[in-house]
């Protein structure tokens, strides 16, 4: 059995990906006008579907955190979240390609703006493969032992803080580039 089989890391990534689209989901529907401008700025979609698009998705990433609970649909939640951030990653890298960094990637909520560049086009990789990963592991993966249950969880709940932390530092040190400094004269 692989290592992305064993219970405790399969109960991480289950974890881990729960709580990124389930706080991804909810932040977005607790600013329902200002992440629809979001969509539409990515310039990706016609204008008429930008809006039916940022309606739905966040509830298909609050079905897709769900899934991600239920064990007998884990796998093909699994697969629908690899799927997700692999289209975000892909409309992420067009708009960088085109030089559009300077608009918000839409990610979650919060307040910082987290401009568009490579390094979260490659974050998208990384847990797409791992979404993906995950989706191939399940099956296979024996369940998961109180313990490791307990700590897989806790150990989800530890590195979504430090994602948001990163992802919060990522958003003040861009906010810092692009804000004038207060000695320049000018």
């Amino acid at each position: 059995m692989s290592l992305i089989a064993e219970p405790l890391v399969t109960t991480f990534l289950r974890s881990f990906l729960i709580l990124l689209f389930a706080g991804a989901a909810l932040s977005k529907l607790r600013r329902t006008e200002e992440f629809f401008g979001v969509v539409r700025n990515f310039r990706i979609l016609p204008e008429r579907l930008a809006r039916p698009v940022a309606a739905a998705l966040p509830f298909v990433e609050l079905a897709t955190a769900a899934g991600l609970a239920v064990p007998a649909v884990a796998p093909y939640a699994a697969g629908t979240a690899s799927g997700l951030l692999i289209v975000f990653g892909l409309a992420i890298g067009a708009n960088v390609v085109r030089g559009r960094t300077a608009i918000d990637c839409g990610c979650f909520r919060d307040g910082l703006k987290q401009p568009l560049s490579w390094r979260l086009v490659g974050r998208n990789a990384v847990l797409a493969l791992a979404a993906g990963g995950l989706a191939a592991a399940l099956p296979l993966a024996r369940p998961a032992a109180p313990v490791e249950l307990a700590v897989g969880v806790a150990a989800a709940g530890l590195a979504m803080l430090l994602y948001f932390s990163a992802s919060l530092l990522g958003g003040l040190s861009a906010g810092a580039r692009r804000a004038p400094s207060l000695t320049s004269k000018g």
